[in-house]
């Protein structure tokens, strides 16, 4: 058969296939993309850093990871904990209260054990090893820390606890037992130790979105639907809150009556936009996305809209593209 011939067969062939609905259902749901991603590394008890973005919802993406992780195979043990409550608190409250998260991790019933206290970063160390070491070898199952708002640790102590683990790994090589996942929305180097694999958490894809709404408020017209997915921009948060926001009400169908109806999450988005729109230079930025179109990032501008939240890198091949986070930017300039 000459290529042309070939060539002609193929496409032919393509012609007959069924297209596979749920297939692509599939791809376009990118959080659950992520997810897949995250549940892989852990299982294979890698070290994993999870770059959170504002409103990203990163607890209830963690708990739901903790439970598809227990209930799959192979089996994964996970405590999910918070890091919020060290806020201000200066390192040597955040060594103890790592501590007492390292001593539960993998103890049948979640019972603490006893554990000294500390009053230095030496003394953490030796204690956060040896807690590590009672883990991998009394916990009856292969066991994750799950931590989140890692950005309220005090940077020092970040910086040690990801070099505890990076320890453990070298020590326990491929007898490993034990993971963990640091989930943060500030950047930072101390996420690197131990060759950690970085995932960015994505908001919803645009289908995700609209079965979110659904969930919440139950039946809405398709075409409004639609409209209220792609306003949110899938921002976990602001789904969230506009669901919550409507409830049985008319589901509403203006962008200004969708941001009223998110309630303090949208004037939490609000008050970043105004704060952003204050800085001359990321003002024209913010209005050079207005129209919707991803421009090519420009890092000395970009990098504090993307920190604050307003901002998002688009998929693609070729220049790293920002856009616009949500449409609801738009309207609370």
């Amino acid at each position: 058969m000459n290529p042309h011939a070939r060539r002609l067969e193929v496409w032919r062939s393509r012609l007959s296939t069924t297209f596979d609905r749920d297939q692509a259902q599939s791809e376009a749901a990118i959080r659950a993309r992520t997810a897949r991603r995250v549940r892989t590394s852990l299982r294979r008890l890698e070290t994993v850093s999870l770059l959170t973005p504002r409103w990203t919802a990163p607890q209830a993406f963690l708990e739901d990871l903790a439970l598809d992780l227990a209930v799959g195979e192979p089996g994964l043990g996970c405590r999910t904990v918070s890091f919020r409550p060290l806020v201000g608190r200066p390192p040597v409250e955040a060594w103890n209260f790592l501590l007492r998260v390292l001593a539960d991790l993998g103890a049948e019933g979640w019972q603490s054990r006893p554990l000294p206290l500390v009053v230095d970063r030496r003394g953490f160390y030796n204690a956060a090893e040896r807690l590590l070491d009672v883990a991998h070898e009394e916990a009856p199952y292969r066991v994750a820390l799950l931590g989140h708002s890692c950005e309220q640790l005090p940077v020092e102590v970040l910086e040690d606890l990801a070099l505890v683990w990076a320890r453990y790994a070298e020590r326990a090589r491929e007898s490993r037992r034990c993971t963990v996942l640091l989930a943060t929305s500030v950047d930072s180097p101390a996420l690197d130790v131990g060759g950690a694999v970085r995932v960015d958490l994505c908001d919803l894809g645009e289908a995700e979105a609209a079965l979110s709404l659904v969930a919440h408020v139950g039946e809405i017209p398709p075409l409004l639907l639609e409209r209220a997915a792609r306003f949110s921009g899938g921002v976990p948060a602001l789904v969230e809150a506009l669901g919550q926001g409507v409830g049985s009400s008319a589901f509403p169908s203006l962008p200004e009556e969708l941001l009223r109806a998110m309630g303090s999450v949208g004037e939490d988005l609000r008050a970043s936009v105004q704060a952003a729109l204050t800085n001359p230079d990321a003002a024209d930025r913010l209005y050079q996305l207005m129209p919707g179109e991803p421009l090519e990032e420009e890092p000395a501008i970009d990098r504090e809209l993307l920190m604050a939240g307003l901002l998002r890198r688009t998929r693609g091949v070729g220049e790293a593209r920002v856009e616009l986070r949500t449409a609801a930017i738009a309207i609370a300039c």
